[in-house]
């Protein structure tokens, strides 16, 4: 799997992996809406080009290496600077669940955000009742710090989220920081 920024050719293939996994995105995400049409996929790829040019946020294409497929998204967002934080984020397509891409997709975005990025803390924001969002963060060593109650409206409602924070010096000894 080849994380890498989109393009603007890249609005077909990640219109049909949105389409595909719709029912479930509906239920975690707010920008996923029913009836979704490719020119939503075009302005969230010119929305997401405009955010990494501002560096506010970097969204990666989860693209299958053997066969060119979208498998999904990955980002780092939330991106504050000053204080090196960041949030998590990803979402696969239906047909590559249980395959062990949004765990592969969510290390490698980690590991680029403390190595390339120098962001010392990542946060995960994952809604209460998404249990196979939490097994992927918690998988790759975040840990949970509590749950923010009604963190996000979602289609007129409130979803509470947990809360997972990941730190660089978590992952990497005091020794290398310094390196």
């Amino acid at each position: 799997m080849t994380l890498r920024a989109a393009r603007r050719a890249d609005t077909g293939p990640l219109h049909e992996a949105i389409t595909e996994t719709l029912p479930e995105l509906i239920r975690w995400l707010p920008w996923a809406r029913a009836g979704h049409r490719r020119s939503d996929t075009r302005r969230y790829l010119r929305g997401a080009r405009s955010a990494w040019a501002r560096r506010t946020t970097l969204e990666y294409l989860l693209v299958q290496q053997e066969t060119g497929q979208v498998l999904g998204i990955t980002s780092i967002h939330r991106i504050d600077w000053t204080r090196r934080c960041a949030g998590l984020g990803y979402w696969i397509r239906a047909s590559a669940w249980n395959q062990g891409f949004a765990t592969e997709a969510a290390l490698g975005t980690t590991m680029h955000a403390f190595e390339r990025l120098s962001i010392h803390r990542l946060e995960a924001h994952v809604a209460l009742n998404n249990k196979n969002s939490q097994r992927v963060v918690e998988k790759i060593g975040f840990q949970r710090e509590g749950v923010a109650r009604d963190s996000e409206l979602l289609d007129g409602h409130y979803l509470d989220h947990i809360q997972y924070g990941l730190l660089h010096t978590d992952v990497f000894s005091h020794a290398d920081c310094n390196k």
